[in-house]
């Protein structure tokens, strides 16, 4: 996928796995009421009339007793499996490629340990993967509409450093608003996001909300992975990213979703339309199609 695309991760998809539970229960696999069974991402480029695929992705979930266990891209480029422990997600391993759409992908691959307090709220994430460099994240619940999210690297002394920080403002059951500081330093305000939305359920809001805490910000580089949003209970209508801070001159990249729903109020297709400073960006097409 191009990489003006980067940044963009909007999902996060569905979160389950197997817990203690689970294992003298006979499985079902059939997924429930509501809940997604395929996706497929499409970026399509439209020039001198002409729309042509850039990239296309298919998911698959696979589901055992309410839980979601699985999702996959059916091409392998992507590969997502979840473990609960008294029905708590506690594991969540991911193989496959961050550019799929470039010639020489970059392999990816990340098993992720999430961590609860005493009232079952998670508190820490960390990359448990001995291969690549040690990075968690953390969060704390300063009141019940934010959540303060830090992000740490262990540099090779050792010493973890706070590369970034971001807070989530919650309204409603929505996440409003997000800010981003530099080096977790509230003097360093880079980037905010802003969110609108419609009335109808997001189908993500009918899982578990620590799935998309969890998932590694820059793990796969497509339209509907890992956006703090999908924690919400509707649907995003209005996306708005300030490039410096929320002032009135800052540049601005702007992308109205346009959801089509079916009888039971979810959603079947969700297409974005891009506006950088205003003008509309008529040559990129990018789109979700949920099965359920």
């Amino acid at each position: 996928m191009k990489k003006y695309l980067l940044g963009i991760l909007f999902i996060s998809i569905i979160s389950c796995g197997s817990s203690d539970e689970l294992d003298n229960q006979i499985p079902n696999t059939d997924p429930p009421l509501g809940k997604i069974k395929t996706l497929t991402i499409k970026d399509e480029e439209l020039a001198n009339g002409i729309t042509s695929l850039v990239e296309k992705l298919d998911f698959k979930f696979e589901y055992s007793n309410d839980k979601l266990v699985k999702v996959w891209d059916v091409n392998g480029n992507y590969t997502e499996n979840l473990d609960y422990t008294n029905g708590l997600l506690t594991s969540i391993s991911i193989e496959g490629n961050s550019y799929p759409g470039l010639s020489d992908p970059s392999p990816f691959s990340e098993k992720r340990k999430l961590m609860y307090d005493n009232n079952q709220r998670l508190v820490k994430v960390e990359n448990i993967d001995m291969n690549y460099v040690k990075n968690y994240k953390t969060f704390e619940y300063s009141s019940g509409d934010i959540i303060i999210v830090k992000n740490y690297i262990d540099n090779y002394s050792g010493i973890p450093f706070n590369t970034d920080m971001l807070k989530i403002y919650m309204n409603n059951e929505n996440v409003t608003k997000v800010e981003r500081y530099e080096e977790g330093n509230l003097s360093k305000l880079g980037n905010v996001i802003t969110y609108e939305y419609d009335n109808k359920i997001n189908p993500d809001f009918l899982i578990d909300r620590n799935r998309i805490l969890a998932l590694p910000e820059y793990a796969y580089n497509i339209f509907l992975l890992q956006n703090y949003s999908q924690i919400s209970k509707n649907n995003v209508s209005k996306m708005i990213k300030y490039y410096f801070g929320s002032l009135p001159d800052s540049p601005k990249k702007e992308f109205e979703m346009i959801s089509q729903y079916q009888n039971n109020g979810l959603p079947s297709t969700i297409y974005y339309q891009e506006k950088i400073d205003n003008t509309p960006n008529d040559y990129i097409r990018v789109s979700a199609v949920y099965g359920y």
